[in-house]
């Protein structure tokens, strides 16, 4: 997060895509100015090249504890995401429950958590439009909390449905209003890094649970399983206790008509405490612009969503993401990695759960990269030159290759990690955010309810010929990203709505803007 407050180089991520150098017959005396092409928009980055905020100032430090909050959040969900496939290989586990690795029950068990998911996310545009972002992180931690003591006292198949679902109705309330407040709160010139971070998060919890779950699993009682289950209620324990203490989101504040304290929490985050600070002006302005439109919507109107050619290209994006990155392939790794790795001829349980939490640390070390390279690569390019890496690396793994199965992991965290969230809260209008945000849940499982139950089914039947499947999708992902997929870096939120009201939205955000580069570092248009 810290590149984008320094004064920014000839060669930031968030700007340089081509330099000229002027000289003598330019007009310009040679070290004065550069004349520089960027991607986005003109305003924006004569605003935040401005006066740029100090990384490593005490409110800085500040917002980063803030947003740790929000970002516990994706570590339950990738506690609760991944702590199941590894209990679903114990022999302990196994024999309590009388259950088998694969199979139709065992696929319904994994597939509750996301029915679960799905009626969640109905309910979060009401809470977080109404109450605000915060009391949808702490709807979400409650019910995280009571779905994860359900299941750690389970003595039949009932409790682990009922905890289970539970656990998933939580978890897609709070994944859905955490991304949405941390995007809402972030100084825009760190916005990619910042909500790109949050999903990374999802690694913290799935080393967590994976860890746990290899040293337990050396228990030979119920505590194997018990353990890692329990583990669930420290996460959510502290976002409640978080979401007291931090401040709600600005843009939410604004159109609840206390512009006045939004404008303190934007002047104290985005503006070293001066109100009247470039970045924190232009954003106040544009929140005044965009209540007007969000008076005239209802939470209950879904149909704001599609109900112009701004908001399907819009929905249309939102969509591409929250499909595209569970059908890639990921989500078998997520729930069924201890089951692939017997297909690959690995037996031994303590093996495969050493090897599963191996491959929670490889996938966080892609992921991390991943969010400091969202500006320097763009989303476009990294989506669609990403999915044919990952269509290549899931051929290794079909290959019966362990390796490539390590490889593919870090390569799609590296890839749909940082841009899941960020990317699907970008593309959504602001008085559409919260709702969307419950869509894109709904799509994210509704592809799950595939990964989850016919996955189960369809190892067991033809085994690796399965994989298969996953190469071709990720080849026509590739396809769709180049051809319809949309760049939001170089903007402000509302700046997006210039891009999506062009006729083909794809092209108008690859036009550039050629700015001067002055002394100091500060970007000026050329009309400056």
């Amino acid at each position: 997060m810290s590149e984008s407050d320094k004064t920014l180089p000839t060669s930031t991520p968030i700007a340089a895509v081509l330099t000229h150098h002027s000289d003598d017959g330019d007009g310009l005396e040679k070290g004065q100015a550069d004349i520089e092409e960027v991607q986005g928009d003109q305003h924006f980055y004569e605003t935040v090249t401005t006066a740029p905020l100090n990384p490593l100032s005490k409110t800085s430090l500040q917002l980063y504890a803030i947003l740790l909050v929000a970002a516990l959040n994706a570590t339950a969900s990738g506690f609760d995401g991944s702590i199941f496939s590894s209990i679903n290989a114990m022999t302990q586990y196994q024999k309590y429950f009388h259950h088998s690795e694969l199979g139709s029950s065992t696929g319904i068990i994994m597939m509750i958590y996301t029915i679960g998911n799905m009626i969640g996310s109905l309910f979060t545009g009401p809470i977080c439009d109404n109450f605000g972002r915060r009391a949808g992180m702490m709807t979400g931690s409650v019910l995280i909390m009571a779905g994860a003591a359900v299941l750690t006292a389970a003595q039949n198949d009932s409790y682990l449905l009922g905890g289970r679902f539970v656990l998933g109705f939580g978890v897609s309330i709070g994944t859905s209003s955490a991304p949405t407040y941390a995007l809402e709160l972030a100084p825009p010139q760190w916005r990619a890094r910042v909500v790109g971070y949050y999903n990374t998060f999802f690694y913290t919890g799935s080393i967590l649970s994976t860890g746990v779950a290899y040293a337990s699993a050396k228990s030979s009682g119920v505590l194997a399983f018990r353990l890692p289950l329990a583990l669930q209620l420290i996460p959510p324990l502290f976002i409640f206790t978080g979401a007291l203490l931090i401040p709600e989101s600005p843009r939410w504040l604004t159109a609840r008509g206390k512009r006045e304290e939004a404008a303190m929490i934007l002047a104290k985050y985005h503006g070293g405490g001066d109100v009247n600070h470039p970045v924190v002006q232009l954003e106040l302005r544009e929140f005044d612009e965009g209540i007007q439109v969000r008076k005239a919507q209802s939470w209950w109107n879904y149909y704001d969503l599609v109900d112009s050619h701004n908001q399907r290209w819009r929905f249309a994006m939102m969509a591409f993401m929250s499909l595209f990155a569970q059908l890639s392939g990921n989500s078998v790794l997520t729930y069924y990695l201890p089951s692939m790795y017997t297909q690959l001829g690995i037996s031994s349980t303590e093996r495969r759960l050493l090897l599963t939490f191996a491959n929670s640390i490889v996938s966080c070390v892609g992921a991390v990269a991943g969010s400091a390279t969202n500006d320097r690569i763009g989303r476009r390019t990294k989506l669609w030159v990403g999915s044919i890496v990952l269509a290549c690396l899931f051929a290794g793994v079909t290959g019966f290759s362990s390796q490539f199965i390590f490889l593919f992991g870090c390569a799609y965290s590296f890839v749909y990690t940082p841009l899941t969230a960020t990317y699907c809260a970008e593309v959504l209008a602001n008085h559409t955010r919260a709702k969307g945000m419950g869509i894109h849940v709904i799509l994210s499982n509704c592809a799950n309810l595939y990964n989850t139950y016919v996955t189960a089914v369809a190892m067991k039947a033809i085994t690796w010929k399965y994989y298969l499947v996953f190469v071709a999708l990720n080849l026509l992902y590739s396809v769709l990203w180049n051809v319809f997929g949309v760049e939001t870096r170089g903007r402000t939120l509302e700046e997006l709505s210039e891009v999506f009201d062009a006729n083909f939205p794809p092209r108008a955000a690859l036009a550039k803007t050629t700015m001067l580069r002055r002394e100091g570092g500060g970007l000026a248009g050329l009309d400056a």
